[in-house]
This record gives structure tokens, C-alpha cells and sequence, in this order.
């Protein structure tokens, strides 16, 4: 299994915690974390990444508005963006998309075992860059 480097942005560490140990242990990706989006692009300045993985409600602005500070100018190539959220997902799916998010996962129902669905989704995001 192919390891990818992916960047996860969420603020709560009971969530950063279990969803890095289960992503690395269970599923081979390499998970850098930071709890902010200006913490976000400064790690993506800094690093590749093969994936950004944030929850919606950050601290400083929402995930959608990171997706598209990072995906929204057009002039690069864009990152596979997976927003992971506790929100309805059907009434942030059109301004989600259109700022640059590749994926979505629900935390309700995807943030639990072996989390074998939130993990294809980041491949996918992954392999339609690629």
C-alpha cells in the first residue's frame, strides 16, 4: 500500500487523535495535523501534501473558505481537498465545490472503526489529480 502524506486541519484534539492514529494504523497514510487554516497554508507553503483534510468550522474561517484560498485562484494545480463535517452536507455541496472542495465525509457516520469509507475518499481524491 502507497503511502500518501495527507494534512488534516481540525481544532479538536479527541477528534485529531483518533482519526490520525486510525488513518496511519489502519490505512498506511501519513497524517501532519494543525488546528487552524492560517496553520494550513503556512504548512502548505512550507510541505507537499497529497491531500488537505480539514473540518468545517475551524477557528479562523470555515473549511470551505480555506478550500478556496488554497484551490480558488486557478493559477496553480489544485490539492485534493476532503471537507469533513458534522453540517448537513447537501446545503454546503454547491459553494463547497465551487471553492475548490474534491471530496466530502461525514463525521456522524464516517469518524468511527476502521474508517474504510473516509479513507477511499481520500484516495479518490487523491488519484483524480493524479
Amino acid at each position: 500500500m502507497s503511502s500518501h502524506t495527507i494534512l488534516f486541519a481540525e481544532d479538536s484534539d479527541f477528534i485529531t487523535q483518533h482519526v490520525s492514529q486510525t488513518l496511519e494504523s489502519e490505512h498506511g497514510f501519513e497524517i501532519e495535523t494543525v488546528t487552524s487554516a492560517s496553520e494550513t497554508r503556512d504548512a502548505l507553503a512550507e510541505l507537499d501534501f497529497d491531500c488537505v483534510v480539514s473540518t468545517y468550522e475551524l477557528p479562523d474561517e470555515t473549511g470551505i473558505e480555506l478550500a478556496e484560498s488554497i484551490n480558488g485562484n486557478g493559477d496553480e494545480e489544485m490539492v485534493p481537498f476532503v471537507l469533513f463535517t458534522g453540517n448537513p452536507l447537501e446545503p454546503l455541496a454547491e459553494e463547497a465545490l465551487d471553492a475548490g472542495v474534491s471530496a466530502f465525509v461525514s463525521k456522524s457516520s464516517r469518524a468511527t472503526g476502521e474508517m474504510n469509507v473516509f479513507a477511499n475518499r481520500i484516495r479518490l481524491a487523491i488519484a483524480a489529480r493524479e
